[in-house]
């Protein structure tokens, strides 16, 4: 009889600590957080879903939920709710943002202390990524040391993304840092087995348009030819580098038509410069980045304008509204108007959804290049021959 006891007692241990297979649970662990401070786990892709919100209470709280695969999820960790509902120091207040993959079984989350976490926005310190951990994914295991290999490139491209935007040679590192990120990157996946990180790993180093070859695409690829999942994200990433082939350098300027000072329309691609390089800013009046850029943009065209035609084309849909604009910059350089409809065209063609945004054409009418930081143009021009 005992022995069938002490039998029943050890599958019934087992049955509570085996990892249930259909949903999660993430019990964690926060000294220092103040009680009632609201827990909020949330999908970081999917419209940001939420999957589950809680309080801590003596320093813990647990959450339930169901994951159809692993995937990136962002922990909030917010008592201002309860400050204002109990009238105290709103100083106290503190939002915390934590980034893990998440999956279905028990997962453990754990921190030295509440202050030790990265908090929201502009507060969020990357330094403090290594003060918390989940126990209990493989999926987070491996993102944890994605996390932490990367963590010193991702500090200094912060730092230097504060002051490379005005800086040329604080660009001119930046831009030597992110390459290196992509290098290590593309080894982490090739020597990672975790299809959910790789995948988001791999998103990272998507690139804008026309600043990338095919064979930057084809490496991509390369990286996930033996992967023979079937998953949704998979497909999407594949899909993905379908349809950025049209998107590489050397794509050919399509035969756009704009409209100039004077009031004719013109084809664009026959203002390219056919002896040489072309630089096309688009831009508008209401834009502050724009008009900011044009500062020094005109310095550019002082040490440049000789050997590399410039060119702008505003996206005003007024055009009394782009005049008094020309006005008031007075551009030494050729100045165009997009009508709508060919504004609706560009987005279309060059995936071009924000502004401002800067085009290098060869002469052969092909785009070399895009970007939107006119810091990166001496750079570029540096290159080309």
């Amino acid at each position: 009889m005992m022995r069938k006891l002490y039998l029943l007692l050890l599958l019934g241990v087992a049955a509570c600590t085996r990892q249930p297979a259909d949903r999660f649970v993430l019990r964690g662990t926060v000294p220092g957080a103040m009680d009632s401070t609201q827990v909020i786990l949330k999908m970081v892709d999917g419209w940001g879903k939420t999957l589950d919100t809680a309080y801590v209470v003596g320093g813990k709280f647990e959450l339930r939920g169901k994951m159809d695969a692993p995937a990136l999820c962002k922990l909030i960790l917010d008592n201002s709710d309860y400050l204002q509902r109990s009238e105290q120091d709103l100083n106290l207040a503190r939002r915390h943002e934590i980034d893990f993959f998440v999956e279905n079984g028990n997962l453990v989350f754990s921190a030295p202390h509440i202050d030790s976490l990265p908090q929201s926005f502009w507060l969020y310190d990357i330094r403090k990524e290594k003060n918390y951990k989940v126990a209990g994914s493989a999926a987070q295991e491996a993102y944890y040391r994605y996390q932490q290999e990367t963590l010193p490139l991702r500090y200094g491209m912060k730092q230097l993304g504060g002051q490379g935007s005005r800086m040329l040679d604080a660009n001119r590192r930046l831009e030597e840092m992110k390459a290196e990120m992509e290098e290590v990157s593309k080894a982490f996946i090739r020597n990672n087995s975790n299809l959910a990180v790789n995948l988001y790993v791999a998103e990272t180093l998507k690139k804008p348009a026309f600043t990338y070859d095919q064979a930057y695409l084809d490496g991509l690829e390369q990286l996930f030819a033996s992967c023979q999942d079937t998953c949704a994200a998979l497909k999407d990433f594949r899909g993905y580098l379908r349809d950025a082939a049209r998107l590489v350098q050397g794509a050919p300027l399509q035969d756009d038509q704009v409209v100039g000072v004077d009031g004719k329309t013109v084809s664009l691609p026959a203002r390219m410069n056919p002896d040489g390089y072309t630089l096309i800013d688009f831009w508008a009046s209401w834009c502050i980045p724009c008009r900011v850029s044009l500062i020094l943009l005109r310095e550019i065209h002082k040490e440049y304008g000789e050997k590399i035609r410039f060119v702008s084309v505003s996206l005003d849909q007024q055009e009394a509204d782009w005049q008094k604009a020309l006005k008031e910059e007075n551009l030494p350089w050729p100045q165009f108007r997009s009508l709508p409809e060919q504004t609706k065209a560009f987005a279309e063609q060059y995936h071009l959804y924000g502004i401002p945004e800067f085009f290098i054409v060869d002469r052969e009418g092909r785009i070399v290049f895009s970007g939107s930081n006119a810091y990166e143009l001496p750079g570029q021009f540096s290159k080309l021959k």
